[in-house]
């Protein structure tokens, strides 16, 4: 199962010069931070951060190349720092072609896939995900529920959705879920199928079309939400779904402000599993 975090095209009401996934959600402990170890408490074998060249340093010097996977991090045996599993953490841009045409941000969604399904495969079948766990920063909740639903998160069969008040992902609510690789396919079609384009459909008796949209009508899958994006990913009756105690999208400047001001807070991890671990660089001359 491979953890995906979009970053890219994020959308908010916020009036602050600062990216809003380095806002804090505990003393020392931003957006971002929490995603990533979302992902890592999850069981994801790595992680794909879909950012573009402008955050992706910043994100980068934020969270570092690689988290531990808290389940191994402190078990009970003689030699537990050798138990210890190390999670690996790309970070992705969304392919040239894509921008200001497709690039919504349920969109950086599907990049971070496909990026992570073609950098696997090419290297091994047997590292291609099976699954992908989606997160976003932004939408906060109780991540204790993900340690305990870990087994049903990974089922290799059945999509998790994480739910509030009945609404998920399906609602626009920026809950974490997962999806498998066609419900990517299916996604995929039916954006390219529902967004306009640059022209007008061909006129009768003319083979290709000559009539341009008007700017603002053209490409509008640049503006479709999480509800058209993810429309055809799989939820069924089969489909886990598991109720969150509580939830704020802090999309929205007076929801941040009332998860600021309430009584239930994410809790800083330890240290050690959230600050940026980064490779040593080679020395040379």
């Amino acid at each position: 199962m491979a953890g995906i975090v979009p970053v890219a095209n994020l959308k908010t009401d916020h009036e602050n010069p600062l990216t809003e996934i380095l806002l804090p959600v505990d003393n020392g402990f931003s957006a971002i931070q929490k995603s990533v170890y979302e992902c890592a408490l999850a069981g994801c074998s790595t992680i794909w951060i879909v950012a573009n060249d402008d955050l992706a340093p910043i994100v980068r010097h934020v969270v570092g190349d690689w988290i531990y996977d808290p389940v191994y991090y402190n078990r009970m045996s003689k030699f537990s720092s050798k138990e210890r599993k190390e999670i690996p953490i790309y970070y992705v841009p969304v392919h040239p072609k894509d921008r200001d045409r497709r690039d919504s941000y349920g969109w950086s969604v599907l990049c971070g896939q496909i990026t992570a399904w073609h950098t696997c495969h090419r290297i091994s079948t047997w590292l291609t995900p099976d699954k992908y766990y989606v997160s976003f920063p932004l939408g906060l909740f109780d991540f204790s529920v993900i340690r305990e639903n870990r087994k049903l998160i990974r089922d290799k069969k059945n999509n998790f959705f994480f739910v509030f008040n009945n609404k998920s992902i399906k609602n626009d609510m920026p809950l974490s879920f997962t999806m498998f690789g066609e419900d990517f396919k299916k996604c995929r079609r039916h954006i390219n199928k529902k967004t306009t384009r640059e022209f007008l459909p061909p006129s009768p008796g003319e083979r290709f079309p000559s009539e341009k949209l008007p700017l603002e009508k053209r490409w509008s899958a640049r503006h479709f939400p999480l509800s058209v994006v993810f429309h055809s990913v799989m939820m069924n009756s089969k489909s886990t779904k598991i109720e969150v105690p509580w939830f704020y999208d802090a999309h929205n400047w007076s929801e941040y402000v009332d998860y600021m001001a309430s009584e239930e807070k994410l809790n800083k991890p330890y240290e050690e599993l959230i600050r940026p671990h980064k490779h040593e660089k080679f020395p040379f001359e």
